[in-house]
């Protein structure tokens, strides 16, 4: 892999980010672009990701058989190579443990952690290339370390992603993995399809529980962490992105 101590690995980085079209993935592929890196925007939504500016927009659901391994060989023949990856999607459904069916759980591991798992495995061979940077950053959540009430599928899949991230830094040892664990974040879309007033009692349900215990950020707030991670010759394996805690 090339070495980074007298350059900004940054400015010409070959990088996919997955979960483009909305929040922290949106805004971190538009700060890679500032930044002067080349970026593959990834999103299952057309529109959005045509919207970006700088990029080069792939739509692909990472849900669906085959699509992951055709985005992977496109952005690499489309970049020319690959340095970076940074798996930003998410999904989940608010609903309790007694009425999460078989699809709901399906639904939120095929996003949050088969569908890591099978990018990594498409891009594997061209991070550890010669000419690659060698980097894949995985966003998980505070939440995996305690899943809120009535979020358990979505706490459990980002504590599996988390274990993922843990795994393939022991197994590949020359690939610079990290995982970022993210603290509540306002402006991400990944409520939007809640139902409002479930959304509202299973809110006031965390707050008298103490499941949210740290301020909430602003996407904005969370993408120079990602960034600097992108950036470092060493990064840790674990960062976290999230507010001040509560009291303080």
């Amino acid at each position: 892999m090339v070495g980074m101590s007298n350059t900004n690995p940054l400015v010409g980085q070959r990088t996919i980010v997955v979960g483009a079209s909305s929040g922290i993935g949106r805004a971190l592929a538009s700060e890679l672009v500032n930044r002067g890196a080349r970026v593959v925007a990834v999103a299952r939504r057309a529109e959005r990701i045509a919207e970006l500016q700088g990029v080069v927009p792939i739509v692909c659901d990472v849900s669906i058989p085959g699509a992951i391994e055709a985005m992977v060989e496109r952005a690499v023949r489309e970049l020319g190579g690959l340095d970076a990856i940074a798996y930003a999607a998410g999904l989940t459904a608010l609903r309790s443990v007694a009425e999460t069916d078989y699809s709901d759980w399906l639904r939120v591991y095929s996003v949050n952690v088969f569908g890591p798992a099978l990018v990594t495995r498409a891009a594997l061979g061209h991070l550890l290339s010669e000419e690659s940077q060698g980097r894949a950053v995985y966003l998980s959540s505070v939440s995996a370390e305690s899943p809120y009430p009535g979020l358990v599928a979505y706490g459990s899949s980002k504590a599996a992603l988390g274990a993922f991230a843990q795994g393939l830094a022991n197994e590949v040892g020359q690939l610079r993995v990290t995982e970022i664990m993210v603290g509540p974040t306002a402006g991400t879309g990944i409520a939007d399809a809640f139902e409002p007033d479930a959304y509202a009692r299973w809110w006031q349900r965390w707050i008298d529980e103490g499941f949210m215990p740290y301020a909430t950020l602003q996407v904005d707030e969370v993408v120079p962490t990602i960034i600097a991670t992108l950036s470092a010759d060493d990064p840790p394996a674990l960062v976290g992105a999230m507010g001040e805690r509560a009291g303080r």
